[in-house]
């Protein structure tokens, strides 16, 4: 019997235990009247405004007229927006929510860790949890920035160098930025284009706000006669009204050009010779090009039989604007039959290469010719003996 009531005895402490801890639990509760809630707890961004979602719930069955309580460090100033309407005290109906703005503004901000805390208040007396956001400001960078995949561009006279770049646009709206170039005296501008496979010539882009304009080209011409070396070539984008200068420095290098240039002395191309004969045809090698030409080899093609050669057949080098002579000897062989003959004639290195074509005229020998003179001689003097002895002459 008293083990029952002992038993009966704890069972009542149990569920007044049980009770006491249900209504401790329903007071906490019901003191939390005003949910606040924000998906975005710590930020990191560089000194700007910044616009924090936040949504206040009635968590009761009865209405109530709440403002707030914001802990704001200094340097900062805050605003609670509902859409474009600055708010400081609103009015929930049971169970209702609101979607509001928390609006954070810096005035005098350096790199550094802050927070920010927000209550809802009623009657003086706070009755939400308390919002509390870290905000990270980091160091500013430049509103533009402009990238490049090469600095230097090579090329050789009289040709187009071509020039990429990006820009990426790191504030937080569009912009419209102006385009212009520097580059060498007496080189051509051929333009900005949007892309390298496009024709269109631009004078300005624009670029969407947090964004990269892409592939970006610039053309300019550089002249034939340009020396070899580096040539300055800058590319400035800017937009005045927004205080933007951007100036990235570009090289373009002009490697050169090797170009041989062979020919006959005064020019001839065409030349007689008679069949078993030889001839000498001086010729004259030039590097009309803009750089050195390495080992130069020349060589002769000619008709089967023909014997030729090239005096020298090698020069070892050429520098820029020099030239030198060679001679080329041409014997057709003493059957050829008269005639016009192509021979062909080329300066070869591992830089340029040039090549000529000459007429060759092979004639018959005069010796051949007074043969035939006196083979018709001898036989008009045959047939005038003929008729004088027959005596009808």
């Amino acid at each position: 019997m008293k083990r029952v009531f002992a038993l009966s005895i704890l069972l009542i402490i149990a569920l007044f235990l049980v009770s006491t801890i249900g209504d401790i639990a329903s007071l906490a509760y019901n003191s939390k009247e005003i949910d606040l809630y924000s998906p975005i707890l710590s930020i990191e961004t560089e000194p700007r405004s910044i616009s924090i979602p936040l949504t206040v719930s009635n968590l009761v069955n009865e209405g109530r007229e709440i403002s707030f309580s914001v802990v704001c460090p200094p340097g900062w100033r805050y605003n609670v927006l509902f859409r474009e309407y600055n708010v400081s005290r609103i009015s929930l109906r049971e169970r209702e929510s609101i979607d509001l703005t928390f609006v954070l503004d810096p005035l005098e901000t350096v790199e550094g860790q802050y927070n920010f805390s927000i209550s809802a208040l009623s009657e003086g007396r706070v009755i939400s949890n308390t919002l509390t956001i870290s905000v990270k400001i980091t160091r500013p960078t430049a509103v533009i920035s402009i990238d490049v995949p090469s600095t230097e561009v090579s090329g050789s006279p009289g040709s187009v160098f071509s020039f990429r770049f990006n820009i990426k646009n790191n504030g937080y709206k569009d912009l419209t930025l102006r385009l212009a170039a520097e580059f060498p005296q007496g080189w051509y501008n051929l333009g900005f284009k949007p892309s390298p496979y496009e024709t269109k010539v631009i004078s300005d882009v624009t670029v969407r706000a947090r964004s990269t304009y892409w592939s970006l080209t610039f053309d300019v011409y550089c002249p034939e006669g340009a020396e070899p070396g580096g040539y300055p070539v800058n590319i400035i984008v800017s937009e005045p009204a927004e205080g933007i200068y951007e100036k990235i420095s570009l090289r373009a290098i002009v490697t050169g050009t090797p170009k041989i240039t062979l020919k006959t002395e005064n020019d001839l191309l065409s030349y007689n010779v008679e069949a078993g004969g030889e001839i000498e045809i001086p010729l004259i090698i030039e590097n009309t090009g803009t750089t050195h030409i390495r080992e130069i080899s020349l060589y002769c093609y000619a008709p089967s039989g023909w014997s030729t050669a090239v005096t020298p057949s090698k020069v070892p080098g050429l520098p820029k604007g020099e030239k030198t002579s060679a001679a080329l000897y041409i014997r057709p062989s003493p059957g050829a039959i008269a005639g016009d003959y192509s021979v062909s004639v080329r300066a070869w290195s591992m830089d340029a290469t040039h090549e000529i074509t000459l007429r060759i005229t092979v004639t018959k020998t005069t010796y051949w010719g007074i043969i035939g003179i006196i083979v018709i001689i001898a036989a008009v003097f045959g047939l005038m003996l003929v008729f004088w002895r027959y005596g009808r002459l």
